[in-house]
């Protein structure tokens, strides 16, 4: 009777996971931090996040330590006398207006440093995304590849069996018929590996990426603790409001303004020069400055009640993505001993087709339950590991 030589369908979830496909080991392999390194360096984000960075430090220029002088000329005469003024007039800012103004600028600075963090944390989190779902579509691959491998085996056996006399001509049918839908499985599997490693080639400009099977079996990561910047942003974001309202409310402070500059008079017969000195005060005869104070306070109560809204968004979303992480790691888990049963039964199978025990029916039928395991297990192991990428965005954890 031939020998049959098919893989152990018990092959343990490990190897399963860690195995490259042949035609992955033909090419240099990208781990998941490689690839997030050069999503993160590719051309428009740093540049994109410099600009930004540069804008908000322009702001604290825009507004300046003091006000600029102005410079004032007046004529004035009668009966044949003249009088010309010229001098300069400074504002000083006694009442602390533009350091605040300043103060916000600066708040608002580190509002936009939170949220270029942010934006790089999520696409930290897409980039993890895309490479799991790469690695999973591979691994599906590779357990089609070997189903497949192992059905042109079996159909080698049955045929030299049938040749012999020893199993009917309908076993050798059942075979091929199942190898060639395994075939159609395994081409949709190399389109499914096509379409998921494409947006990881998209996010990091790496062309056709050869990822790491095993980062579907990664339920964590070695991310350290932080804190999600886009609440810090709001924060600062509210800091600076109440910087303007301090600004608002200083503005109704008289403004004093002081003028230096020189005299000429001239009488028709002689000509006199001498200093002119002057001092101003602005009164708020015709504007208070209330009004926009209570504007700002009321910008300052909406970023306020905003954030409290946000908090509470952001606490359902750990709470919910913590709760599908915790169920993810125990489905897959639970799945894993339930494919390594699934496993011995292939062996058992072809050691009881070998004996002439059972027929080849119940032998595919072992072989497809160990097939359907190990997709199952590699589904939940990745369902588990995206809900770790989620949590991991969803406290803030950055890299």
């Amino acid at each position: 009777m031939p020998k049959m030589r098919m893989r152990d369908a018990s092959i343990s979830i490990a190897i399963l996971l860690c195995a490259m496909p042949v035609a992955a080991r033909a090419q240099d392999v990208v781990d998941e931090d490689t690839a997030i390194e050069r999503a993160l360096s590719r051309e428009g984000i740093s540049a994109r996040d410099d600009a930004e960075r540069a804008a908000s430090a322009a702001e604290i220029g825009v507004i300046g330590p003091r006000d600029n002088p102005s410079v004032e000329l007046s004529r004035e005469g009668a009966g044949g006398e003249s009088e010309y003024q010229l001098g300069i007039v400074q504002p000083i800012d006694l009442n602390g207006r533009r350091g605040s103004l300043r103060d916000a600028a600066r708040a608002d600075g580190l509002a936009t440093e939170a949220e270029i963090a942010r934006r790089r944390q999520v696409l930290v989190a897409e980039v993890r995304q895309a490479y799991v779902q790469c690695a999973a579509a591979s691994a599906q691959l590779d357990v089609w590849q070997r189903y497949t491998e192992e059905l042109d085996e079996a159909e080698r056996v049955s045929t030299a069996r049938a040749e012999a006399g020893d199993t009917a001509v309908y076993d050798v049918r059942r075979v091929r018929v199942e190898r060639r839908a395994a075939e159609a499985q395994l081409a949709r599997a190399r389109g499914d590996v096509a379409a998921d490693c494409a947006a990881l080639a998209s996010l990091t400009g790496i062309a056709d990426p050869q990822v790491e099977l095993e980062a579907i079996k990664r339920l964590s990561s070695a991310a350290q603790p932080g804190e999600r910047a886009d609440l810090l942003a709001d924060e600062r974001r509210i800091e600076a409001a109440q910087y303007r309202v301090r600004a608002a409310d200083q503005a109704r402070l008289p403004q004093l303004a002081v003028g230096v500059g020189v005299l000429r008079r001239d009488d028709g017969i002689d000509t006199a020069y001498g200093p002119v000195v002057s001092v101003g005060v602005t009164v708020p005869l015709w504007n208070s400055g209330s009004a926009a104070v209570r504007r700002e306070e009321a910008r300052a109560a909406a970023l306020e009640s905003e954030l409290l809204i946000e908090r509470r968004r952001v606490e359902a979303e750990q709470n919910a993505a913590a709760a599908r992480l915790a169920a993810a790691r125990e489905a897959a888990v639970n799945a894993a001993g339930a494919r390594e049963d699934a496993g011995r039964l292939g062996t058992i199978a072809e050691t009881a087709y070998q004996a002439g025990e059972i027929g080849v029916v119940e032998l595919l039928d072992a072989y497809e339950a160990a097939r359907e395991a190990a997709l199952s297990v590699i589904a939940l192991a990745t369902d588990a590991a995206l809900a770790a990428v989620e949590y991991d965005l969803a406290i803030g954890r950055t890299y």
